[in-house]
């Protein structure tokens, strides 16, 4: 019969770790952001996101069948943007292949997730660009931007068609 000090210590050595690992890889997969020690708000999400797409000095616009660089005229804050667009945004949460097309966000695999590289929600802003056109005439345009976050909120951005 084992000895029940044996017994002890292969739980204590082999146990414990795997016990700890798994709630470490559970909290990963949830979306747990542990530089932060906790999870991120919708706020900060729907913040990172907008700061994410509202960086560019340069954007490329679409119309007429021709791509163009203008010049970005760039919102002062989130807040700022909010103020003029209530309803702008919002958080799919757990199935951003659904909202986008497929072939731009594929989906994140269990490792991904686990490790806290995959992404679980995505953040979705009916974006209105501001640039300046070629004679300096301020233009507006709708663009839909698609941002999957990881876990602590470094997004990857997606161009999807407003219209789907």
């Amino acid at each position: 019969m084992i000895d029940r000090i044996l017994l002890l210590a292969i739980f204590i050595v082999i146990g414990i770790p795997l016990s700890l690992l798994s709630i470490f890889y559970s909290l990963n997969y949830s979306g747990f952001c542990f530089a932060k020690m906790r999870y991120l708000s919708d706020e900060e999400k729907l913040r990172m996101a907008f700061d994410y797409n509202n960086r560019e000095d340069k954007l490329f616009v679409y119309g007429g069948g021709t791509v163009k660089s203008y010049q970005h005229i760039k919102y002062a804050s989130f807040d700022e943007y909010i103020k003029e667009n209530p309803d702008c945004c919002s958080i799919n949460y757990g199935e951003p292949y659904k909202i986008a097309q497929a072939s731009f966000i594929p989906e994140s695999s269990f490792l991904d997730r686990i490790s806290g590289l995959g992404f679980r929600d995505l953040t979705v802003i009916n974006f209105k660009v501001r640039y300046l056109d070629e004679n300096g005439n301020e233009r507006v345009q709708e663009v839909r931007f698609g941002n999957t976050l990881r876990n602590c909120g470094r997004p990857v951005s997606i161009w999807f068609n407003k219209d789907t």
